[in-house]
């Protein structure tokens, strides 16, 4: 486990923000698979981010008005657990090697949370995540408010929601959360090429998903960031396709939404290419309006501008270009006005990207105004156009064509950085990476 001085001041920044009221993080639990298999543990983005600890059933409390100002509260060592389960760091451990102020055993949380409220108006906490938890929670107060209705200490008497506060936080990336998504996008382009080699007619999709996790987990990213989406033909028009089992046709396109995970930083990265190494005439009219749309988008990815912005250019090249295939008519305001084009671009162009693939930042300021793009922000561009078969108000040759291009953008000082600009993405090069032999990739 990687430990650095970032976690004490993002904690130190929390205090800021919470004022004179109490802060509770929460580890996330290890989920049923089935009876009595679990899934593999992910820990929480927020616990992740304020602790550095990658340990289940943990409680991060952080109280300003204390003169003790972090606590966290871990399992202890328990020989015959560690024997079925891991080895656990421990409190005493937990405590020289986190830097944090104080740190308790897990099974203490009870009677320790009822005298580290008082003094406290309010208690922000996760209020959308473990329901139990907050049902406790409110007990704790309750307690609280029984235990010190004497003193001239208060009680807190009101609950908010810890995340408005870790989604400013967390939108500016550091130098070390840089150089994990950069290594996410590094392990996610190698897997990238190399799925562009193996796709071939007849091949299952299901053939293609698995050498990605290989690549992924080969080049040491411990997972994917997300369930991958190998989507051939038809099925890329399925915007969250995961059933990853259909055979690869001749003629069709291939549409692969997938990302490794490094240190729970995420990489998200959509291709689409020729099953058989070939556009064909309308799926090179599509392709290229769609990494048009991106491009343009990319180029105006420079500090100051916003999200909002960067969509509204993609709407408005996709839209224009729908109308040139024929598939609206009318004028481009008209269809933008009256949204016309969702149709065949139904999502927006971007999302923030971090621990989360969807990282959990603000959108807008709290004078609703959007955020300005400045050095540190990391955001997807991956505009797209779907043609479902069944759509039969279109021309038979766009039907079962689904295209989506995105990349992940990193925010400098004077522009970006495109983390994956290593993945092919013009025609001649997609082209001839598909047609290489997978072992020369290797």
């Amino acid at each position: 486990m990687e430990i650095t001085t970032s976690y004490k001041q993002r904690r130190t920044d929390l205090l800021t923000y919470l004022k004179g009221s109490i802060g509770i993080l929460k580890a996330a639990p290890h989920m049923t698979r089935s009876n009595d298999t679990e899934f593999q543990f992910r820990q929480n983005s927020n616990f992740k981010y304020f602790t550095g600890f990658s340990e289940q059933e943990s409680i991060l409390v952080i109280t300003p008005n204390n003169n003790i100002k972090f606590h966290l509260f871990v399992r202890p060592k328990n020989e015959l657990q560690e024997l079925w389960t891991g080895k656990r760091m421990g409190v005493d451990k937990a405590k020289s090697i986190l830097d944090i102020d104080e740190v308790y055993s897990i099974d203490d949380f009870a009677e320790k949370i009822i005298d580290l409220l008082p003094d406290h108006d309010a208690v922000y906490c996760d209020l959308f995540g473990d329901n139990s938890f907050m049902q406790d929670m409110l007990g704790y107060i309750k307690q609280t408010q029984t235990k010190y209705r004497k003193s001239s200490l208060i009680s807190p008497y009101k609950l908010g929601d810890i995340k408005h506060f870790t989604k400013n936080l967390r939108l500016t990336k550091d130098t070390n959360e840089i150089q994990f998504m950069k290594r996410a996008a590094q392990v996610s382009s190698k897997a990238h090429i190399a799925a562009m080699a193996k796709a071939a007619p007849n091949v299952n999709e299901s053939e293609v998903a698995a050498l990605i996790e290989y690549i992924c987990k080969k080049e040491g990213a411990p997972s994917l960031a997300y369930e991958s989406i190998v989507a051939g033909g038809d099925n890329a028009n399925t915007l969250h396709y995961i059933a990853n089992n259909q055979k690869l046709n001749d003629g069709d396109l291939l549409l692969i939404d997938a990302g490794a995970d490094f240190n729970l930083y995420a990489s998200d990265v959509t291709r689409t290419f020729p099953i058989n190494g070939t556009f064909s005439g309308i799926q090179k009219d599509v392709y290229l309006l769609v990494l048009d749309a991106q491009k343009s988008c990319i180029n105006m990815s420079l500090p100051g501008k916003s999200l909002i912005e960067i969509h509204n250019e993609a709407r408005k090249i996709l839209t224009q270009g729908l109308i040139d295939l024929k598939v609206l008519s009318g004028s481009l305001d008209e269809n933008i006005t009256e949204s016309h084009y969702k149709k065949y671009y139904p999502h927006g162009t971007s999302h923030w990207l971090g621990m989360d693939v969807h990282d959990e930042c603000h959108y807008h300021t709290e004078k609703r105004k959007d955020i300005q793009l400045a050095k540190g922000m990391v955001f997807t561009i991956e505009p797209g156009l779907y043609f479902p078969k069944s759509d039969k108000s279109i021309r038979s040759e766009l039907q079962g064509i689904g295209i989506r291009i995105e990349d992940d953008i990193l925010m400098t000082a004077i522009g970006h950085e495109n983390l994956t600009s290593q993945i092919p993405k013009e025609i001649k090069e997609v082209e001839d990476v598909c047609r290489r032999p997978l072992q020369e990739l290797q």
